[in-house]
């Protein structure tokens, strides 16, 4: 039954992550700009499961973001990353289940994932290291970690606690 539970909730999820990239409710969103679905994810599994389980998640899961977009820039480098650090973390803590703790991990996984797609799109499009393209970057990066930062906490531990159950 558990097993069953089990695969019901990781198939909810992933039913609903790709509901939620590409119409996510329009009181989740500052100006348009939507949470970072792949970090508000990721960031349960990586903490309840092994590393390499985690590893092979943010593996697809950033295989699954790049299907969305026909950019040279990937979701992969990030999310691996991230994968690794939040899995190791898992290993060195147990106790990550405050809403503050939650908050701050995933602004740092927006962080990343934000700074990781716009250094690519930079090394990439040579036409786009001009002052109005940083300026519009960073706006877009600070929009989403703010509205991550407050809406990562809820879905992050709904997941952390569905997982710790199951």
């Amino acid at each position: 039954m558990i097993r069953n539970n089990k695969k019901l909730l990781l198939f909810f999820t992933v039913v609903c992550l790709p509901a939620f990239v590409i119409g996510s409710p329009e009181w989740l969103k500052i100006n348009g700009i939507t949470p970072c679905w792949p970090v508000i994810w990721l960031l349960p599994f990586s903490l309840k499961s092994r590393p390499w389980i985690a590893f092979l998640a943010a593996i697809c899961l950033g295989i699954f973001m790049d299907s969305f977009t026909i950019d040279k820039v990937s979701y992969i480098p990030s999310l691996v990353f991230l994968s690794l650090v939040w899995g190791r973390n898992r290993i060195q803590n147990n106790k990550i289940e405050l809403l503050f703790n939650i908050g701050l991990m995933s602004i740092f996984g927006t962080i990343c994932v934000g700074f990781s797609i716009w250094i690519q799109k930079i090394l990439f499009y040579n036409s786009l290291r001009n002052h109005w393209f940083n300026s519009w970057a960073i706006y877009v990066l600070i929009s989403e970690i703010i509205i991550t930062g407050l809406v990562a906490p809820f879905f992050s531990s709904w997941l952390l606690l569905s997982y710790k159950k199951n």
